[in-house]
Order: structure tokens, then C-alpha cells, then sequence
């Protein structure tokens, strides 16, 4: 569906030349929630952007649908911005307007009849569940509520591509969980693929799967989000992995610990599995867990342990022999 082709994008700040994005190549298929994940100045907003043209390719191709966007022509172009929606982390609804007329105003410039547009306003707002606001303006609405709005305004052309740039940012936790609730509803029940950056791990993890890691302006890890999120290959992306995990030993337990301590680290569904009990019992090894979490990253679980074993060495050796070939990774902890 989305199709980016060494696309390169190049330009001026002040006197000055920034390569922003560069010779990226991967693909977003229909119905992924693809995730794209950086810090900040790291290309993801200017290569987003290049899927509607708001910016301007300097080298390669970005082809959606079939088409190469910097061929279109201005009609061409204008149907394709039209038909790919696009939310922002601060909304940019219309502040004089009602909430229907800010999801109207794209249907009346698409040349939508007054009374389809009463209809297709009033089943989005019944879908993103503010129907109670159609004549509010938003100044009167929550963080929340406006993001609702604006996807409501993005889908109103029977949008079949949403981007969204942020979408999360300006809001608090559990708004956070309600809008990326309402966003899989979109893509699961609407069929729409959704394109998200993100510098919120949480984000990717909970709702995306596929993403791409970006760095410097280039693609420097690429895949389905379970795999790269608890297999990472690049520096980059396990250095910003280990600042979202932020899942660390306390000090105050490794203090009172007699003896090595050893990291279990659990995929699939080995996480939800007795694995250590069992592997223990046969040895008669005894173990103590220090610390300990389950995680779910794209609705799959990730379990990590902190443990340490007490028993005849030659037993607890066995132990770690038998786990390093049932669970995905076994690791002594250095402290």
C-alpha cells in the first residue's frame, strides 16, 4: 500500500543543509499499524509527511497505491491528501468551529451533498463516541475529546490511510490507553492502515505491529514490533529499548543477596509457563525470585526474572544448562 523507495529528503535551515531523511526503503502493507520510533530530530515527522506530499522528496519514491506521489499532478494530489488522513499531537482543529462543523468542512470541500454530510458526520461522531458534542466548540472539550474529533474529521472521506504524528503526546495515561484503543477500532473494524511516530515506546508496543527504528535520518532496524522489541540488533535500538524498559535490579536487593544472581528472560508463551519450577524440581535446586515482571507487546507477553539459586553446584549448573535451552535467554547479572 505504502511503498518508500531510497527515498532521501534534503534541505535548508537557514544557510545551513540538513539531510533529514536518508535512502530509506521498507514497505507498510494494508491494515498494518506501523509504528516508526526515534528521539527527536531523528527524520520520523519529514518521512511521514512524504506519504501525502505535505513534503517534498528529494531523491527516490514514495508510492501509495500504486502511484508515485511526486508525479501527481494538482488534482491528483489534492484527491490523495483528501483521502489520507492525518491527526497531530495538538489537534489543529478549528477553534470557531462546532465539533460538526470541524468534521464537515473536508466533506463539503470533497462536494459531499448537505444531507450525506449530516448522515457521515453523525455515524463518525456515534464511532468515536462524542455524539453528545456535535455542537460544542473545542474549547470546551478534553485533550481526549478533541483527538476524537480530529479522527473523526480524518475518516470523514472514507479515509482508507491515517497518519498520525504524535497522536498520543499531549495527553495524559489513561486518555493515552482510550485513544489507541479507538485507533485499533479503526483499523480492525474500518479496515484502515495506520501510520504512527512515535517517540513513546509504549505506544508501539501496545498497539503496532511492524515498526521502524530511525535514527540520524535513516532505518536502522526494521521489522515485526515482538521481534524487535525483545530481540533488538541495532545499538541504537537496545540503547532506547533499555531507556522504555527502565527495569532494573534495586540496589537494595542485590546488597542482601548472597551468591550470583541470573536474568530469565521469557517470549511467547514460555512468559506464562512454570518453566522454572519444573526444571528446578528435577534437580532439586531451590530458587528465590527477586524481582519480576510480565509485559505484553502487541497482545504477545514478555516475562523477565531476577533469581538466584541455591543448592550442590554441580545441580544449580545444570539448571542454568537445561533453562538456556527452554527460555529465550539466560544472562549471570553484573552488578
Amino acid at each position: 500500500m505504502i511503498q518508500f523507495n531510497n527515498v532521501s529528503v534534503s534541505f535548508k535551515d537557514g544557510k545551513k543543509p540538513v539531510n533529514a531523511v536518508k535512502n530509506v526503503t521498507f514497505a507498510i502493507e494494508e491494515k498494518d499499524i506501523f509504528g516508526i520510533a526515534g528521539g527527536s530530530g531523528a527524520g520520523k515527522s519529514t518521512l511521514l509527511r512524504t506519504i501525502n506530499q505535505l513534503q517534498k522528496i528529494t531523491d527516490g519514491d514514495v508510492i501509495v497505491n500504486g502511484k508515485a506521489v511526486k508525479e501527481l499532478k494538482h488534482k491528483e494530489l489534492h484527491d490523495l491528501r483528501r483521502n489520507v488522513g492525518m491527526i497531530f499531537q495538538h489537534f489543529n482543529l478549528a477553534e470557531s468551529k462546532t465539533v460538526y462543523e470541524n468534521i464537515a468542512f473536508s466533506l463539503e470541500d470533497a462536494g459531499w451533498k448537505k444531507e450525506d454530510i449530516e448522515k457521515r458526520v453523525a455515524e463518525l461522531l456515534e464511532f468515536v463516541k462524542i455524539s453528545e458534542k456535535r455542537d460544542v466548540y473545542p474549547a470546551k472539550l478534553s485533550g481526549g475529546q478533541k483527538q476524537r474529533v480530529a479522527i473523526a474529521r480524518a475518516l470523514a472521506n472514507n479515509t482508507k490511510i491515517l497518519l498520525c504524528d504524535e497522536p498520543t503526546s499531549a495527553l495524559d495515561a489513561e486518555t493515552t490507553n482510550s485513544v489507541l484503543k479507538l485507533l485499533r477500532e479503526v483499523n480492525e473494524k474500518l479496515g484502515v492502515t495506520i501510520v504512527i511516530i512515535t517517540h513513546e515506546l509504549d505506544v508501539i508496543k501496545s498497539i503496532c505491529n511492524k515498526v521502524a527504528v530511525m535514527r540520524n535520518g535513516e532505518v536502522v532496524e526494521l521489522g515485526d514490533v515482538y521481534e524487535v522489541f525483545t530481540n533488538p540488533k541495532h545499538e541504537f535500538t537496545k540503547e532506547l529499548l533499555s531507556h522504555g524498559q527502565n527495569f532494573k535490579l534495586p540496589e537494595e536487593v542485590v546488597h542482601n543477596v548472597k551468591g550470583d544472581i541470573y536474568k530469565l528472560t521469557y517470549k511467547g508463551d514460555g512468559a506464562t509457563e512454570s518453566i522454572l519450577s519444573q526444571v528446578t524440581a528435577e534437580h532439586k535446586v531451590q530458587f528465590n525470585i527477586l524481582h519480576g515482571k510480565i509485559e505484553y507487546i502487541s497482545s504477545r507477553p514478555l516475562g523477565i526474572l531476577f533469581v538466584n539459586f541455591s543448592g550442590d553446584e554441580k545441580s544449580v549448573q545444570s539448571v542454568i544448562d537445561e533453562l538456556k535451552t527452554k527460555i529465550f535467554k539466560l544472562e549471570k547479572y553484573e552488578h
